[in-house]
């Protein structure tokens, strides 16, 4: 099992397919929304680990669990989940110029139209997972331009400014095409937080290669965090 591995087109539909399906649960996330959630996760200030991300990635956030087929059918799907996270963050670190947010498309009047509201609501779940660290953020001033597409598209209070205001509306294509921009300027916001804490080592012991991962992916230890290729 190699996690740095990019998705096939297949691997894609396939991951697409089984967020969308009955098998997971009515909070799901679909794909747009994963990319997004994901995205807040890596550039946020701190590292949230898997065991406090996963739940909400199968919806189970409502106090209900997800019933798999098979523990080859959880362990798969992970992966797969596992895979897209880490090909964002290869793209965040090593070729941030061609970054484009994953969103979804539909034609109206003869054009496409690009919708940003799955993927801005993953977005916000993923920063409100570690929503004290990220208040400064949303409380600075400075930020709001690089924030407010975000917010206006992946809240209910920027619905609501939505309808209220036609003119933000009107805008639409210009916050879609300015997202990856807005990704980016958060990512340089949470640098220097992210630097200060990498050099933090912990001082517990090392789990042995088979040993279940403590980061809570439900992989061995060899095959998750303990893979030397892993890029996160």
């Amino acid at each position: 099992m190699d996690l740095t591995k990019p998705l096939s087109d297949k691997e894609f539909e396939e991951l697409e397919r089984f967020l969308m399906s009955d098998a997971t649960l009515e909070e799901s996330l679909d794909i747009s929304m994963l990319d997004g959630f994901f995205t807040a996760l890596i550039i946020g200030p701190n590292m949230v680990m898997p065991k406090q991300w996963l739940p909400h990635v199968w919806g189970e956030t409502g106090g209900q669990s997800m019933t798999w087929e098979s523990t080859q059918q959880a362990g798969h799907m992970t992966e797969l989940v596992m895979r897209h996270m880490n090909d964002i963050i290869w793209e965040l670190k090593n070729d941030p110029d061609h970054y484009e947010p994953l969103i979804y498309e539909r034609e109206h009047e003869g054009r496409h139209v690009l919708i940003i509201d799955e993927w801005c609501t993953g977005f916000i779940r993923g920063a409100m997972l570690d929503g004290q660290s990220w208040a400064p953020l949303f409380d600075s001033n400075e930020s709001q331009g690089f924030l407010l597409p975000i917010i206006l598209y992946g809240t209910e209070s920027g619905w609501q400014q939505l309808e209220e205001k036609p003119e933000l509306e009107a805008k639409h294509d210009e916050f879609a095409e300015t997202l990856a921009d807005c990704v980016l300027a958060i990512q340089d916001y949470w640098l220097p937080a992210r630097k200060a804490k990498s050099t933090i080592r912990n001082p517990g012991p090392t789990p042995s290669r088979n040993d279940t991962c403590p980061c809570g992916s439900g992989m061995k230890f060899k095959r998750c965090c303990g893979n030397a290729s892993r890029l996160n």
